[in-house]
């Protein structure tokens, strides 16, 4: 397993837990829990013991056999040793004789050289008597005739000497090279040798530029080390210590040292067959790659290995502060107490003292500066490392032997060092190093898969008394185990008809782990733990075959345990991958928040972030394509700067003017932050906790499938950690992704926090990569929103003009009733339900919900009977589309409607999906509904909110601070931006090109129940023809604007608003409203009572105290098993 520099935290990257065994570095499982259930199937006891008998093994000191990833030679490793050896002198290739010349290789280019050339002498001399004695008479013109090949001997003699030289100087000059890469003895005498064998050099030169280099260093460069360690002891500390930090981190003067430095050549292909291999991925039996395939390519380029063995000894520090700062420091605060109760601050002061270890590198070499790339670096071995911590008080001794400041300082600086020994390592891109660029281009995730779930048949009830079953899917990776998704639970039904759509992401980890997507069927229980029904697993790598194929299937399940079960599962499955931009949309990249006429001015010139490949040049320049509304968001934050609580009542006046105080990084009274991240209402993503700073570094984030990037928004909300009150927050960050992906698809921004009581600025960087699907308009819509209602007509069968609407969803207890007064027959036979007011109805997981029409007698007694029954399924639904919907009408024999109300029926009735109690329904009519589906939260949603207490506060409070500052009016609204360039442009474009574009074979699931019903408006409309600019459709959205601005402004009022409202000043039951309306403003920003301390903690027991009962209720009812908000821990 390779780690990237920086690689954020996230639920697939979770922070390390310190290992309080070496066996946990040895086994991931010990140290980070769902890396264990990647790595490790837990079936497999013998990989256990495998890694058991390792882990003692090493732990004693012996070796341990790993494939080493920078050469990929496979070696023997150890833990570094407590004590140097104090009988190695070192070594030097120089003091090395050199290797013996081939002189018989020598022999033979002399003798070549010399015959030859001999030869050419004598025939020369030869041909010059037999013309002498030929042409001339007298021996002085003999002798002229002498004077050529004398000539001509003599350069030849000349270049047999230095011929006969140059050989022997470059066989001698060879030979120093082969010393250097042959350097080393051939211990084993096998011929060869090997890397162990080689000489280990001193590089005193490279000791004196680490010491002239090491006091000026800049610390901040070590933040994500520091950040790592401080994150694992964040995550590890015992319940007693509810928050730990580093303070400060410095490096003194005191520099580390180079012990010896080698080359090493790559390692020899081994034949099939032959060879040992990697112990721990095969006891894993899992696929050890250590590096992923691009960087694996990267690095078998033009690269040079070496081996580095370093060290490093702290000077004898005395009681002063200097003498103590000379050396590597950390000052760590441990915080005791009671969890969210009391806390104390406990400052120690972290020496290392030692560190000893070794480490290799493969070095990628490119032909531009900085001529290096990506760089592979893996420890052999754990390095040894000892510490000295002093509490920082004079009265107390050195701590470092009481054991838990020693243990748990000592095993998070092991644990996170362990995170890159053999067979792991960590790549990191000095390309990108150098010219401090940490913005991601591309998603981890390579595509998604869409699954539609349509129904399982022939379940069996695994309870005690048999019946029938109370079934629902999950869908999960078969070695993860934890679910991605879940269904809806159908209650009493053993032919259940889920028609619910899950979208998957899939990265290249994944597919190396050769995981599986499991279809798993569970029975829902109330008072014990849910039974698996049994299972189906599919394999990813066909699917991803298929590309952009879906396949409908209809597939047994497979038992859990040695009980045979019945049943089947029926699905539709397609794997997608991800879009390259389109080049005829590219741009300049400018940020779209500077005005077009200010982009040319030196002082709103942006620092563009660097592409190293063509890839990411165009997601710098290209905005995505609004014709492929879904795909893959990655949103990370990266830091919040100045950041600090405002103050308010006797605070500002003891503080006085905030503006002329030092800003200070910690500080007592400074929030202990976090983030929490919502995509289109709906909570995914929560940060760590950074206690008492005002510079937190999160660099934390997620990666989400998005429905339709033109209308979804990312809320980022920063909170206070605090102790006994209920955690405040600091501030708001909403996010139109529409607005910002305008020039480009990948934005990086700060963005000042608003409506809270802090102040600071956070730098969130977004990216999206659109994928090849594309979804019907009815599932593209928010999972949270609000139905309107307005007339309701029925044709039918029965004479239903006296019966009362109640109205419901399936997943609310929530109703609305519609008086029997209201009914109104019509000549046609249609009976019609109207009023001037608008019925609305909250609503939440939408895709899983249904709208329960019912037709009752008798209103306001519980024992009247229903007559008639609608159901309309809010998947097929397109938000915002408004007009008449027809349901089916239906009237069950037997008065039992659960059937209906559970299982899933398209709008037409048809009712070919069920394979039983067909016989116990009738249609009797149709249903017409006046209907409009409005995304996002509203006030009515209040009573919906998870949870209670704290919990839902929380997430109230959040919803009325983006309300009160106006950011919630363009939500769940379609809004395309054209880019100002490509605006010009198609300005001077005539017709001509229209209708030109890249034609492009898109294949629809058919598959699918249903469809969209309200096609006809909303979402679902073509742009108007003014509204076509450059290849992006800009949805004109005004004849809904007003609608909606009405209705948020009457829901923002209140239903009661109207009482009182016949004077002009309110009277007194407005003045009361606005009094207690102004009250909750002012608590909101902690003014008015809640300025108080003691106050804002009875609030807070308060919340306790529900937040309690609600968990003791909620634990009797039934739940599937959904997926956790993700974090980092």
């Amino acid at each position: 397993m390779s780690h990237k520099l920086a690689e954020p935290y996230s639920g697939k990257n979770p922070v390390p837990k310190i290992a309080t065994k070496i066996t946990s570095l040895v086994n991931p499982q010990r140290a980070t829990d769902a890396k264990a259930r990647q790595l490790q199937n837990r079936s497999d006891k013998r990989g256990e013991k495998d890694i058991k008998k390792t882990a003692r093994s090493l732990a004693k000191g012996n070796t341990m056999h790993v494939t080493e990833p920078a050469t990929g030679e496979e070696v023997d490793i150890r833990n570094a040793a407590e004590e140097p050896d104090l009988n190695s002198k070192g070594e030097n290739v120089l003091r090395r004789d050199f290797p013996p010349p081939d002189l018989v290789r020598h022999r033979e280019q002399v003798l070549s050289v010399t015959t030859t050339n001999v030869k050419y002498i004598s025939a020369a001399y030869i041909l010059s008597a037999i013309l002498s004695s030929t042409l001339c008479t007298s021996f002085v013109a003999g002798c002229l005739f002498l004077l050529p090949p004398t000539i001509l001997a003599y350069c030849l003699l000349f270049h047999i000497h230095r011929t006969s030289e140059g050989d022997f100087e470059d066989r001698a000059w060879h030979a120093e090279r082969m010393r250097g890469m042959r350097a080393g003895s051939d211990v084993d005498e096998d011929g060869q040798i090997s890397d162990e064998e080689r000489t280990r050099e001193s590089a005193e030169w490279a000791n004196a530029l680490l010491r002239g280099v090491w006091p000026i260093v800049n610390p901040d460069i070590f933040a994500s080390v520091v950040d790592m360690i401080e994150d694992i002891m964040q995550s590890s500390v015992p319940s007693f210590v509810h928050s730990v930090r580093i303070v400060d981190m410095g490096l003194g003067s005191n520099a580390a040292r180079i012990t010896a430095i080698r080359s090493l050549p790559d390692a020899s292909e081994p034949e099939p067959g032959v060879g040992a291999s990697d112990n721990i991925g095969e006891s894993m039996k899992v696929d050890s790659k250590p590096i992923d395939n691009d960087s694996r390519e990267a690095l078998d380029a033009d690269h040079v290995n070496l081996e580095v063995s370093f060290a490093y000894r702290g000077l004898p520090s005395g009681q002063s502060a200097v003498s103590k700062a000379r050396n590597i420091h950390l000052l760590v605060e441990f915080f005791p107490g009671m969890r969210g109760v009391f806390g104390f601050k406990f400052p120690v002061w972290v020496e290392i003292t030692g560190a000893v270890g070794t480490a290799r590198v493969r070095l990628q070499l490119i032909s531009n500066p900085p001529f290096v790339k990506t760089t592979l670096l893996t420890l052999m071995g754990l390095p040894h490392i000892t510490i000295s911590a002093v509490p920082l008080s004079e009265k107390l001794p050195n701590v470092m032997n009481l054991p838990f400041i020693s243990g748990f300082i000592s095993s998070a600086i092991n644990t996170a060092a362990a995170e890159y020994v053999a067979p792991k390592s960590l790549t990191i891109d000095l390309q990108k190093l150098i010219s401090g660029d940490d913005i991601k281009k591309d998603t981890d995730a390579i595509g998604v898969f869409v699954v539609h779930i349509h129904r399982a048949t022939g379940v069996k009830s695994m309870d005690t008394g048999g019946g029938s079953a109370d079934p629902y899917v999950t869908l999960t990776y078969s070695r993860l185990g934890r679910p991605l998704y879940s269904t809806r639970i159908i209650k009493g039904d053993c032919n259940p008809v889920f028609e619910e759509t899950a979208v998957l992401m899939v990265d290249v980890n994944t597919l190396n782990l050769r995981e599986k997507l499991s279809f798993q069927l569970w029975d829902s229980d109330r008072m014990s733990a849910d039974d698996m029904l049994g299972f189906h697993d599919v394999d990813l790598v066909e699917l991803i075959r298929q590309r952009s194929q879906a396949v409908r299937r209809v597939s047994p399940l497979s038992s859990p345990d040695s009980r045979t079960r019945p049943g089947c599962v029926e699905y539709t499955i397609g794997y997608y991958g991800k879009r390259a931009p389109s080049a005829a949309l590219a741009t300049d990249g400018a940020d779209p928040g500077i005005p077009d006429d200010l982009r040319a001015a030196p002082e709103f010139q942006q620092a563009r972030a660097v592409a190293l490949n063509d890839l990411e040049a165009a997601v710098l320049t290209t905005p995505p394509d609004a014709e492929w509304p879904s795909g893959l968001l990655s949103v990370q934050v990266h830091e919040i700067r100045e950041l600090v609580v405002r103050a308010t009542g006797r605070e500002k006046t003891e503080l006085g003017e905030r503006d002329r105080e030092e800003e200070q990084e910690e500080a007592e009274g400074l929030p202990s932050s976090y983030c929490m991240i919502s995509l289109n209402d709906e909570l995914v993503y929560q940060t760590r906790v950074k206690p008492i700073t005002s510079s937190p570094m999160f660099n934390a984030g997620t990666e989400r499938f998005v429905r339709d990037w033109r209308k979804a928004h990312i809320t980022v909300i920063v909170k206070d950690s605090r102790m006994r009150e209920n955690d405040a927050v600091l501030g708001v960050v909403f996010l139109k992704l529409s607005e910002l992906f305008v020039n480009a698809s990948q934005v990086t921004r700060f963005y000042s926090l608003q409506e809270g009581i802090g102040h600071g600025r956070i730098r969130i960087s977004l990216l999206f990569r659109p994928v090849e699907a594309k979804l019907p308009p009815n599932l593209l819509g928010f999972d949270t929103g609000t139905i309107e209602l307005r007339d309701i007509a029925v044709r039918s069968t029965q004479d239903l003009s006296k019966s009362e609407i109640r109205l419901k969803t399936t997943t609310s207890p929530a109703e609305e009733k519609v008086s029997r007064r209201k009914a109104e027959a019509r000549d046609d036979g249609t009976v019609v339900w109207s009023d001037d007011s608008t019925t609305a109805i909250p609503v939440r997981q939408r895709y899983g919900a249904a709208l329960l029409v019912s037709f009752k007698d008798a209103p306001g007694f519980k024992s009247a009977g229903r007559k008639a029954l609608a159901v309309l399924w809010l998947r097929d639904l397109v938000d915002l589309a408004e007009g008449p919907v027809e349901v089916a009408l239906w009237h069950a024999r037997h008065g039992d409607y659960s059937r209906l109300k559970m299982n899933y029926v398209p709008a037409d009735g048809d009712l070919a999906s069920w394979d039983s109690d067909r016989e116990k329904v009738e249609r009797i009519g149709t249903v017409r509904l006046d209907v409009v589906f409005r995304p996002g939260i509203s006030r009515r949603h209040h009573e919906m909110l998870g949870g209670a207490g704290a919990k839902k506060r929380s997430a109230w409070d959040e919803y009325d601070r983006e309300q009160a500052a106006g950011m919630r009016d363009a939500v769940g609204k379609m809004d395309v931006q054209v880019p100002g360039q490509r605006r010009a442009r198609a300005s001077c474009e005539t017709g001509e090109e229209e209708g030109h574009g890249e034609e492009e074979d898109i294949q629809t699931d058919r598959t699918m129940t249903g469809g969209p019903l309200n096609s006809a408006a909303g979402d679902a409309d073509a742009a108007d023809e003014n509204a076509r600019e450059g290849g992006n459709t800009v949805v004109s959205t005004e004849d809904v604007e007003d609608r909606v601005s009405a209705v948020e402004h009457s829901d923002a009022l209140g239903e009661d608003d109207t009482e009182g409202s016949g004077t002009e000043d309110g009277g007194l039951v407005g003045k009361l409203k606005g009094w207690r309306q102004h009250e909750k403003e002012l608590h909101r920003d902690h003014r008015g009572v809640m300025q108080s301390k003691p106050a804002r903690t009875a609030q807070w027991m308060k919340d306790n105290v529900e937040g309690g009962v609600h968990a003791i209720t909620s634990g009797f009812k039934m739940k599937a098993r959904q997926p956790d908000v993700e974090t980092e821990t």
